[in-house]
This record gives structure tokens, sequence and C-alpha cells, in this order.
């Protein structure tokens, strides 16, 4: 009986070991895609509000991987450094909130600048994106901040730290998945006049990755708070670990497919690709140049006098 336990258990350490292997080169090949990701929307591509929004999802998607790979290396080690392993743990609490907070963020502003375009492109704060973008990772630090202190303060209650992450996740996804739904009715309802921009194919596309990679990280880790000796939780958790790992991972590989579908071959295909990602198919059809801000948008004389009219 007793060697049939011991049989198991290392079979299941095995087991776990080798998810935790892929999981980490995973990340690695990850780390690459969305580092030239920040490389080229950082440095080398004139930014719009969309772009930005993905330059600091691809820096939360950066430091996930980072940090989730420098742990499981770790735990493949048996080096469990442990106020090193604890702030890894926080950063990637906080990074997979920013990312999907991020989403959210990015789904919702697509989905008004489609069904009130005059408005966004007349009256949206130009300061909202700034804004936008300080209160996600300010709010979203915070969770990992206090769970931190939960692990090394008995005036913390780690429970109600959790209580409050989980419900920050749960209402982002919420609003995540309205925005997102109503931008694809919107795209399917179109689509028969003319196809739908790369842009809203783009976010598209990332929130069913979420959906089917990286959700499940969450939803198991929340069955395996709430019920510990739930079998199937301790057998999916690495596997859910490695979808996670590939969620971010496939990211960067969203934005490249996207924007190089009818882009000729170049030196500077990446750079081409993801510009043309986030650009209005329109724009490009007409050889405009990127605008740096809402207001630099081209308006045609109609929609510049609608635009007067909502001013007054």
């Amino acid at each position: 009986m007793n060697d049939t336990s011991v049989d198991s258990d290392q079979v299941f350490f095995s087991y776990k070991n080798t998810v935790f292997l892929v999981t980490v080169l995973v990340s690695l090949c990850g780390l690459v895609g969305n580092g030239v990701v920040i490389w080229l929307l950082g440095f080398r591509i004139r930014r719009n509000p969309f772009s930005v929004y993905i330059l600091h999802l691809a820096g939360a998607d950066f430091t996930f991987l980072l940090c989730k790979s420098v742990r499981f290396l770790l735990v493949l080690l048996k080096s469990f450094m442990g106020v090193l392993y604890v702030l890894l743990k926080a950063a990637t609490f906080s990074s997979y909130l920013v990312g999907l907070s991020l989403l959210m963020a990015v789904s919702t502003e697509r989905c008004l600048s489609v069904l009130f375009p005059i408005w966004y492109k007349c009256r949206c704060p130009a300061q909202l994106l700034a804004i936008v973008c300080a209160l996600i990772w300010g709010l979203s630090l915070c969770p990992g901040i206090l769970a931190l202190l939960c692990d090394h303060s008995a005036d913390f209650s780690c429970d109600v730290i959790h209580l409050v992450y989980y419900g920050m996740v749960v209402l982002t996804f919420l609003v995540l998945c309205v925005s997102s739904l109503t931008l694809l009715i919107r795209v399917q309802c179109c689509s028969w006049q003319r196809p739908p921009a790369k842009l809203s194919r783009v976010i598209l596309l990332t929130v069913l990755a979420f959906l089917v990679l990286g959700l499940p990280l969450r939803v198991g880790l929340l069955v395996h708070r709430l019920s510990p000796s739930f079998l199937p939780s301790h057998l999916l958790l690495p596997v859910f670990h490695l979808l996670s790992a590939l969620n971010s991972g496939v990211n960067p590989l969203i934005y490249f497919f996207i924007g190089s579908q009818r882009q000729q071959q170049g030196r500077k295909l990446l750079r081409q690709a993801l510009q043309s990602a986030f650009t209005e198919d329109t724009e490009l059809s007409r050889g405009e140049s990127l605008p740096r801000t809402k207001h630099d948008v081209h308006l045609s004389p109609g929609s510049r006098r609608l635009c007067w009219d909502i001013k007054i």
C-alpha cells in the first residue's frame, strides 16, 4: 500500500515537473515575442490610443511570463528562496490582473469608437488614455502588495485579500464579456458591407485566446482555494499554468498574423505588420499616416460640422 502511494507520488512529481519545464520554455518564447512588440511599439512605430493599450498589455504579458518562468525554475531547481518566491508570486498575480484590465479597456474603447464614432473622435478626452492606464496599473498592484504583506504579517487576512482580488477579476471579466460581445455583434452586422477592420479582429482574437487559455488558470485556482481536497484541481493546475503562459505568448503572434495579411514581404515586415494591425484599413488604403492622437484623425467635412455642433 505504501509502495503504491510512493509510486503515485513520484509519477505526479514527474508529471508536474515536465509540465513546468514546458511552461518555462513557452514563457521564454513568449518573452521574445512580447519584447519585440514592446520595442516596435515603444520606439519604432508612431502610436495611436489602441496601440498604446497594446504596448501596456505587452508589458504586462512580459512581466507575467518573466515572473512565471523564474518561479518555475526555482521549483525545478528546488531552490525555494522565500522572499524572492513571494515577490514573484505577488508580481505574477498583479500582472495577470493588469493584462485582463487592459484587455477590457481596449475592448471597451474599441466598442465605443465603433458605436459612437463622432463622439469618440470629437469629445472623448485626450487624457483618458493616460488616466485609464495609470488607474489599471495602480489598482492592479494593490492586491499583489497586500498579498505580499499577508504572507509576512499576521495583521493582514489572506482570505480577505484573495476575495478582493477575485472580485476585481470577476468584475473586469464581466465588463470584458459585455464589450467584446457588443463589438462582435457590431462587426457581424456590418461584415456584409465591408470586411471588419484588422483592429477589431485583433481585439476579438485576443479576447478569444484569453477565454480559452488564460481564464482556466484563475478558475482552477479559485476552485482549489475553495476546495483544496478536490483531486482534479491538483492534476489540472500545472496544465492551466501552461495554458496561461501560452495565452501571454500567443498575443504577439495574433498581432503579426492579422497585420501581415495583404502585406508584401520585405525587410520591415514585422514593423509594417504591427503598424497595419492597429491602423484602420481605410486609412491604409488612402496611404494616410498613423495619427498621433484621437484629435489628429482625418474627418470629412460633414463629420467636422457634426463635431462642431456637438461641441456647441
